[in-house]
C-alpha cells in the first residue's frame, strides 16, 4: 500500500471523517500514547486477523508521538490519525466510531504558547482556538562572528550572555502571562528554534519545574515570532498528523 502523511487543519480532520464516515469504515480504534509506547494494543485490535494486521502495520508505519492514535478501516484506505492534542483512553470498536475524534477536535483545552528565536519571543495562552492573552518582544542579538583569537571569544561570550538574558526575559514573561491560567492549563507548545527551544528549556525554571509535564513534544512551525505569528496560531496548534495507507 501506498503511504502518504500529511499535516491537516482542524477543519480538514473534521471533513476528513465525514469522508470516512461515507466510505463505511468497517473497524476503528483509539490508543493513548502510552499503550503505544507500551505495545500493549493487540487485545484492542479487531478480531478479524486481515483488519487486525493492516492495523498493526498502519500504526508501526505512521510514525510516533505523545498524543496516540486514532485508526479507521475503510473498504478503500486505512487512516491514522494523531490528534493535536492527547488522546486519553483505548477505546476499541466494532465498526466505524469517530465521535470520539470529533468531540476531542471540538474541546477547548487551555494551550499556553512559547514561540522563541534568538532576538524576539512571543507568549500566549489559547482556550479553544481563541487567543485569550499575549505578550511578544524583540532583543538585540549579535550575529556570528568570522574573526578568529581573543576578539572571536570577546564576542562570544558577549553573545552567550545575550542568550541567557533572552532566555531570562522569556522566562519571566512566560511567568506573567502563563500564571493567572496555569492552574487550568492542560497543555503547553512550544515554536521556533529547536537548539533555542531546547537551550531555553534548560534555563527556565518553570518550564522544568511546573510545565513540564503539560509539555507536548511536537514543536509549532514558526518564522518569526510575533503578534502577527500569535493570532494564527491556533492553526498550527489544531492540526494533526494523518497518514493515508492506500491501495496504488
Amino acid at each position: 500500500m501506498n503511504k502518504t502523511t500529511k499535516q491537516i487543519s482542524k477543519n480538514g480532520v473534521l471533513g476528513l471523517i465525514d469522508d470516512i464516515e461515507a466510505e463505511g469504515c468497517a473497524a476503528s480504534v483509539y490508543l493513548s500514547a502510552r499503550t503505544l509506547t507500551e505495545r500493549d494494543y493487540t487485545h484492542l485490535l479487531p478480531d478479524s486477523e486481515p483488519e487486525r494486521f493492516e492495523m498493526t502495520t498502519a500504526l508501526e508505519e505512521s510514525g510516533s508521538g505523545d498524543t496516540g492514535a486514532a485508526v479507521f478501516v475503510t473498504a478503500e484506505r486505512i487512516v491514522v490519525v494523531r490528534p493535536p492534542i492527547p488522546l486519553r483512553n483505548d477505546t476499541r470498536v466494532a465498526s466505524g466510531h469517530t465521535d470520539e475524534l470529533r468531540r476531542l477536535l471540538r474541546s477547548e483545552p487551555v494551550v499556553g504558547v512559547v514561540l522563541l528565536r534568538l532576538g524576539r519571543y512571543a507568549v500566549g495562552v489559547l482556550r479553544g482556538e481563541s487567543l485569550v492573552a499575549t505578550k511578544t518582544d524583540s532583543r538585540y542579538m549579535k550575529n556570528r562572528h568570522r574573526a578568529g583569537g581573543q576578539s572571536q571569544r570577546r564576542f562570544q561570550r558577549s553573545r552567550e550572555r545575550l542568550i541567557r538574558e533572552l532566555y531570562d526575559k522569556t522566562c519571566e514573561i512566560t511567568r506573567t502571562v502563563f500564571s493567572p491560567y496555569l492552574q487550568d492549563m492542560d497543555y503547553l507548545l512550544l515554536g521556533g528554534e529547536r537548539g533555542t527551544l531546547n537551550g531555553f528549556v534548560k534555563r527556565c525554571p518553570m518550564m522544568r519545574r511546573e510545565l513540564e509535564p503539560k509539555l507536548l513534544t511536537r514543536r509549532l512551525a514558526v518564522d518569526q515570532p510575533n503578534q502577527k505569528a500569535l493570532k494564527g496560531i491556533s492553526r498550527e496548534v489544531w492540526k494533526s498528523s494523518v497518514t493515508f495507507f492506500e491501495e496504488g
